[in-house]
């Protein structure tokens, strides 16, 4: 941790939290690999559900106990709303009861799209149809046992991350008047480049076990200073080689060593922190999900 104050967290509480976002994203990003179209709001359940395995209390090393706990909401976007993050971090540090650290990370998740696939994400019809979004016209369900390739490159785009788009601005604007930094959450597959071809042959081609790209975290401020005035007329979405060249972390990285570090997010100044409360206690807050990591020195 900084020197303001904090205690210092022993390498086996900060491998434990790392172990478990590690996991997260292998989870994730194996998903991207088995199915190179899954939506974004299906890969921030993936990690939701993977960190929600975590859920019971650990002691370690006599004196720690760690806790994760995960909250799904479902965000402003799918209402007419732009969503600042997907999903926010709290993290809470005690010693015998004592707040020593009271932290906050946003990560707004955005996902590599394979070269075959336009913009495809969840819409607002998607949440009045409901469940009858499965009961699909025949035709059009027939179409999907016909062989489709997909692939992912370094030309490969965010195609939901438009340089200069509505949700690039309003974020831009949150960490101006809020003074709280937002990060992306870029999912990718296993290993770049990716190559998958559906419907996939039982047993043939499974993804990769080694996770050489999988989940990746940057700062929006390093990404808006990367395109800001340099991409004019029209639309635009970066791609994977132009982003990878920006300083970044794999998501357990960046929540192991960054967030329980100190050198990333937002120090809040108690739990009615006014941003904190914008972001986290409101329904029509601009955020999806919310984890919270509390580590106590009992």
């Amino acid at each position: 941790m900084s020197n303001q104050g904090e205690i210092l967290l022993p390498p086996v509480v900060i491998e434990y939290v790392r172990g478990a976002f590690a996991d997260s994203n292998q989870r994730a990003s194996a998903k991207v690999s088995r199915m190179p179209t899954t939506h974004e709001s299906s890969l921030d359940l993936s990690i939701i559900d993977a960190l929600s395995q975590y859920a019971a209390p650990q002691r370690l090393d006599g004196e720690w106990i760690v806790r994760l706990r995960t909250h799904y909401l479902g965000g402003g976007r799918h209402f007419g709303e732009w969503e600042i993050a997907d999903i926010g971090i709290i993290l809470v540090v005690r010693e015998k009861g004592q707040v020593r650290t009271r932290k906050v990370a946003l990560l707004q998740s955005k996902r590599l799209y394979p070269e075959e696939q336009n913009f495809e994400e969840d819409v607002p019809l998607d949440y009045m149809i409901g469940f009858g979004g499965l009961m699909v016209d025949d035709d059009e369900d027939l179409e999907t046992l016909t062989d489709r390739a997909f692939h992912f490159d370094a030309e490969s785009r965010y195609k939901a991350l438009p340089i200069g788009g509505e949700q690039w601005k309003r974020i831009e604007e949150f960490e101006k008047s809020r003074r709280v930094p937002v990060h992306f959450l870029l999912y990718h597959p296993l290993v770049i480049p990716w190559y998958r071809t559906i419907p996939v042959e039982a047993g043939v081609d499974e993804p990769a076990e080694a996770r050489e790209v999988g989940a990746k975290v940057l700062r929006a401020h390093d990404l808006r200073a990367a395109f800001n005035g340099k991409v004019t007329g029209k639309t635009y979405y970066p791609t994977f080689g132009e982003v990878a060249a920006l300083e970044q972390w794999t998501l357990e990285g960046f929540v192991a060593d960054e967030v329980l570090g100190c050198r990333e997010g937002y120090r809040a100044t108690g739990p009615d922190d006014p941003s904190l409360t914008a972001v986290f206690s409101r329904r029509t807050g601009p955020i999806a999900a919310s984890l919270a990591i509390t580590i106590d020195r009992v």
